[in-house]
């Protein structure tokens, strides 16, 4: 089979899982990283041509990091181990690896077991200080198992400040307050979905690592699902930091939610007594807010999601 129709197969299959073969694919007519200054072109979904050229501001979020459990337990352990031999002199500490099991040793039982105790309570300490560090988090995912994700909500909320040159070129206004609210949301939506696809886990991704941040999205020109929503997310975070916002995770997928008038054709969900219009910001298709790919509305209607607001308290301000 030809290149040419190996494309234009996956095209069509793509656009098939999407819902409809006549929704539209988002496309870039270029994009050009030089050194540091973006501009980027595309059509969006009126079929008028865009253009932006903007710089990121200096930013604070450092790399993320894969998360490994090894490698989280071990920082864990050394940390422990040594604030342990400081505050339990009269007790031998050994660690077997590569299981981490600790044995203790001591002549005076009482002090063992205050070790014992101690060395429980503080590893939840340093566990919890360690995602936080590294920009993780507990999380129940839809199947109500604990698991460990990257923080998408501060990722967001910390990239804020850089992303203000560009989110000022995109802020539109309105005859209302709400208006402005529509006007911009769906100009952010059409921007963010006409960033090149990429699944990160796959190996020509990110070498197993599933977020960008919003910065990395922006100057490397793709992003995966979590990664465009966390960076739509950010942007909207930036103007109308008053404005609610949820992050809807579905297994394999990610969605954003926005505090905005909902009609009656709209995908919605109301959370928490709020109700919030849904968007696919991953793109390649160009869905207008309210309107989601088919296997989106099926698990957020069949209720296998999990959901986090946006909220600036996250960062503390």
């Amino acid at each position: 089979m030809s290149r040419t129709l190996l494309v234009m197969t996956w095209r069509l299959s793509l656009l098939l899982s999407l819902g409809g073969i006549n929704q539209a694919l988002a496309a870039q007519s270029h994009f050009i990283n030089s050194a540091g200054l973006l501009n980027v072109g595309w059509q969006d979904n009126k079929g008028e041509t865009q253009q932006l050229s903007y710089q990121l501001a200096t930013g604070s979020l450092p790399p993320l990091i894969a998360y490994r459990p090894a490698r989280m337990q071990e920082d864990v352990w050394q940390s422990l181990l040594r604030e342990a031999n400081d505050k339990f002199p009269e007790v031998q500490f050994s660690l077997a690896r590569p299981a981490f099991e600790l044995s203790l040793k001591s002549r005076n039982q009482d002090k063992a077991q205050a070790a014992i105790a101690w060395v429980k309570s503080r590893r939840a300490e340093l566990e919890q200080g360690w995602l936080r560090q590294y920009y993780f988090q507990y999380f129940i995912p839809p199947d109500g198992s604990r698991a460990i994700k990257q923080d998408h909500v501060r990722i967001a909320l910390e990239s804020r400040n850089e992303l203000a040159p560009l989110a000022d070129l995109l802020k539109q206004g309105g005859a209302t307050e709400f208006e402005a609210y529509q006007n911009t949301t769906a100009r952010v939506l059409d921007f963010v979905q006409n960033i090149p696809y990429l699944l990160l886990d796959e190996p020509s991704g990110r070498g197993g690592r599933g977020l960008l941040t919003p910065r990395q999205v922006l100057e490397q020109n793709r992003g995966d699902c979590d990664s465009k929503v966390t960076l739509m997310a950010a942007l909207l975070a930036q103007l109308f930091p008053e404005l609610p916002q949820i992050m809807v995770f579905v297994p394999g997928h990610a969605l954003l939610g926005v505090a905005l008038p909902v009609q009656s054709s709209q995908e919605s969900l109301m959370w928490e007594g709020q109700r919030y219009l849904l968007m696919e910001p991953t793109g390649p298709a160009e869905l207008p807010p309210g309107q989601l790919a088919a296997s989106s509305k099926t698990l957020v209607d069949s209720g296998q999601l999990s959901i986090q607001a946006v909220r600036s308290e996250e960062v503390g301000g």
